[in-house]
């Protein structure tokens, strides 16, 4: 089958195609032909050789798919040959087919077709894992979400929409947080040094009670600054800097919480309870239309190159998609 090959020295980090085995699924396992696969900032890392996948995994790109199934390893009984799916991968993604733990697949609903699918799996459990298991955001409470236009980003504000909390895109360009207001964001703020006044005008001198941070870098301090008293803030990215100087006395006068989360290095076990639980809230909600992909661009697999130059370069509102 075709795929991107995986991470090696010699290349350079250059995107090429080739040929590689087509993968068996083993014993809990499904092969999916795969239509459409989401990019993200993890896979650049990857073929950069900065972030390899976790043992066992496939060491082809590629954290999330929507397809076909085409066959079922052993112990698999609740999915079928010829399903519509989305799922959850730790890598494989970037491939014409992939084996992935079933209890890591989602049915796709009849109203979302897979070219979107693809575009769905690892922004909804990231947004799932870390603003509800992790960040404990509640129904009333406010959400500051940094880097809210990146593909993670613009699928978060719609979940914390439907969890009743009200939101406030960060974002360094607040032209570009406008497109947000359509997905039912209330407040628009830009990521700089006046963040903090700006969350506390628009909270009643309160802060927000959760940060859902994309960014970090130089942005930490202001976005810890955004906080209320006992606020929390979850860490799952670094796309600015991934070293911060922080005023500590900040968090310990306030005593906040900050928690620093990451999904891909997860056990099995534990990915499929987060699917299981973002399947239950949020399935009925992408049949509606209530949560949807938010899609930049797509490129056809054999401008895989293209597609990942995209991703690093033009600053897309949403995701950047493959299609086989």
């Amino acid at each position: 089958m075709r795929a991107i090959l995986p991470w090696n020295p010699e290349r350079s980090g250059a995107i090429v195609v080739g040929d590689v085995p087509l993968p068996t699924p083993g014993a809990g396992e499904v092969l999916i032909r795969v239509v459409s696969a989401g990019l993200n900032r993890a896979d650049l890392l990857q073929m950069r050789g900065l972030y390899p996948p976790p043992p066992g995994a496939s060491e082809i790109p590629g954290l999330e798919c929507a397809g076909i199934i085409e066959a079922l390893g052993s112990e698999v009984k609740e999915l079928a040959v010829g399903q519509r799916v989305m799922a959850l991968l730790a890598g494989g993604g970037h491939g014409e087919a992939v084996a992935v733990p079933a209890g890591q697949v989602m049915p796709v609903p009849e109203s979302l077709s897979l070219e979107d699918a693809g575009a769905i799996p690892e922004a909804a459990l990231t947004s799932w894992t870390n603003l509800v298991v992790e960040g404990g955001l509640r129904s009333g409470e406010t959400l500051v979400v940094t880097g809210a236009t990146s593909g993670i980003g613009s699928f978060a504000v719609q979940v914390a929409r439907e969890l009743g909390a009200t939101v406030i895109a960060a974002g360094r360009s607040v032209e570009r947080l406008e497109r947000l207001r359509d997905l039912g964001v209330g407040h628009l703020v830009a990521l700089d040094a006046g963040m903090p006044a700006a969350v506390k005008a628009l909270t009643d001198g309160k802060g927000a009670d959760l940060v859902l941070d994309l960014v970090a870098g130089e942005w930490l301090t202001p976005s810890l600054d955004s906080l209320a008293y006992r606020g929390r803030l979850v860490l799952v990215g670094v796309t600015a800097a991934a070293r911060a100087e922080v005023d500590l006395g900040l968090i310990l006068r306030r005593r906040l919480h900050v928690i620093g989360s990451v999904l891909r290095a997860r056990p099995i076990e534990e990915k499929s309870e987060l699917v299981r639980g973002f399947s239950e809230f949020g399935l009925t909600r992408l049949a509606d239309g209530r949560l949807r992909a938010v899609v930049d661009r797509r490129f056809p697999f054999a401008e895989a190159a293209a597609a990942y130059a995209c991703l690093e370069r033009e600053r897309p509102l949403g995701k950047v998609l493959l299609e086989t």
